[in-house]
């Protein structure tokens, strides 16, 4: 079901997030604590921005299993962003290639998945014939994750572009999915956790079809991400306003209080002043 983790706040080294803390991304690759698929080794990937040079992020992808990867090792305590995506793949639709490894991107544009279409061999014929062709030809993998954002970005590509465009297109992309599927009568429920980012904010979704079933997702947010001889967390904000905002599939610290589960069947927000807002679907 894939695993992923998303930062957005002061320059951080991406090691402190991937591999550091007590279930890391790279330890979540090998074995998984809050997932029914334990190992997720069908590769990996990394994006981050560097705003002083370019507002598109940099994207690194590798079939190599996380915990494996020496390039990985040797880039990840050199990089340092005010916002990255880390996933780590297990495969479902899709061979193992560099085009299926997340994170998928466009433009300025990030997005990463965990989950599944429902049904999505049924649909995915009809999906594709709602894509516009700007958002068409970005596909070059063959997973239902990367059609997914080509749907998403058919919707946003011809708004203002705001963070509350961003919201409204993920609404519209599940109503699609959710027309097709019942049109072409999928009975598999879908399972999609799912972010976007433009370098500067963050907006997800938390979805199921199956009401007895989520994924895992939780968030950890405040002045700054820390490690210390009691391990690493997320420290409180001192004047009620985040400096950094953590999205994880799974808790990543010792500190199991300094995370909250993010609402089931929710769209949420992490704007640029890393004000976090959530809404029910």
């Amino acid at each position: 079901m894939c695993r992923f983790i998303a930062y957005l706040g002061k320059p951080l080294l991406i090691n402190d997030v991937v591999s550091k803390p007590k279930d890391s991304l790279i330890k979540q690759s090998s074995h998984a604590l809050e997932s029914d698929v334990k190992l997720n080794g069908d590769g990996f990937g990394i994006g981050w921005y560097n705003p002083d040079v370019t507002d598109k992020p940099g994207v690194f992808v590798s079939i190599l299993p996380a915990w494996n990867d020496l390039n990985l090792r040797n880039i990840s305590h050199q990089i340092v962003s005010p916002c990255f995506f880390g996933h780590v793949r297990a495969a479902e639709e899709g061979y193992v290639t560099h085009d299926n490894c997340h994170p998928f991107h466009y433009e300025q544009y990030m997005f990463m998945h965990n989950g599944g279409i429902g049904g999505y061999k049924k649909i995915k014929q009809a999906l594709f014939a709602l894509l516009s062709q700007e958002a068409f030809l970005q596909i070059h993998g063959h997973t239902d994750s990367e059609a997914m954002f080509a749907l998403w970005l058919t919707c946003f590509l011809k708004t203002k572009k705001t963070l509350a465009d961003m919201i409204n297109c993920w609404r519209e992309t599940l109503k699609i999915i959710e027309g097709l599927q019942a049109e072409h009568s999928v009975k598999e429920p879908s399972y999609i956790n799912a972010l976007i980012t433009d370098g500067n904010e963050i907006a997800g979704v938390r979805y199921s079809t199956d009401p007895n079933y989520f994924l895992s997702l939780h968030l950890a947010a405040g002045k700054e991400f820390v490690h210390t001889k009691e391990g690493c967390h997320m420290l409180p904000a001192d004047t009620g306003r985040n400096d950094a905002v953590l999205i994880s599939s799974e808790v990543i610290t010792s500190h199991p209080g300094e995370w909250q589960e993010i609402e089931k069947q929710s769209i949420f927000t992490v704007d640029q002043h890393k004000a976090i807002k959530v809404e029910s679907l």
